[in-house]
């Protein structure tokens, strides 16, 4: 009987993570899929829900110095309303909301590799769960850590942001390609059709509310 594979841990894992974003092509997530186990998995996953807790929990911090900043602007503000600014101000940087994310991450993941493992088996695909969700894992957790990293860095953090999305985009069909053995083309209809089927449904929503505001303003002249 084969021996499950030996969990990589956190060395292994920024090799891991190394091999797929510098050297991209669906056999370099190949090469790692034989040792796939759900410990690295959850390992990585709860370490990028830490980063971007401490860097929105930073984030949150240049907010309210920058509220604080213009606290003077504020002077004329109602009781009511200096009174929301002061627990505003007091509230904003205590990090209770951003460590969610070591929560919503990996939920928001699996529910991801969900539909994106229904996406797959539409398109012929043929490999496991835990296959394309390590595949999957291998380039998210780093291309997302870094993101949330260069995200505290003004106007240059949102470029680099943009640009690794981009560059996820493309990472997400070699994992497809190696996760689910689909060739290339297959591969970017499983990765693309669950974006597409949402793009589609909030057009058809954007239709409606036009359509309902259009009678409201007719039937109201």
């Amino acid at each position: 009987m084969a021996q499950p594979p030996v969990p990589a841990g956190l060395n292994g894992l920024w090799q891991k993570f190394i091999n797929v974003t510098t050297k991209p092509g669906a056999q370099s997530f190949t090469n790692e899929l034989p040792t796939a186990n759900w410990s690295d998995i959850w390992i990585a996953l709860i370490g990028l829900g830490l980063v971007t807790a401490i860097t929105g929990f930073i984030t949150s911090l240049y907010t309210k110095a920058a509220v604080a900043a213009n606290y003077p602007f504020f002077s004329g503000l109602s009781p009511d309303q200096q009174q929301a600014l002061n627990r505003f101000l007091s509230n904003t940087g205590s990090g209770a909301g951003n460590f969610g994310a070591i929560i919503w991450i990996p939920i928001g993941f699996f529910i991801g590799m969900g539909i994106l493992f229904v996406s797959a088996k539409i398109f012929g695909g043929t490999g496991s769960f835990l296959q394309q969700a390590y595949a999957f894992m291998l380039y998210y957790v780093p291309i997302n850590g870094l993101a949330a990293i260069l995200g505290l860095v003004p106007i240059l953090g949102g470029i680099a942001g943009f640009l690794l999305w981009i560059y996820s985009i493309v990472l997400a069909v070699f994992a497809m390609m190696a996760s689910q053995r689909l060739e290339g083309g297959r591969a970017v209809a499983a990765v693309l059709l669950p974006a597409i089927i949402v793009l589609l449904l909030a057009c058809a929503l954007l239709f409606v509310i036009i359509a309902v505001i259009a009678a409201a303003l007719n039937g109201a002249r």
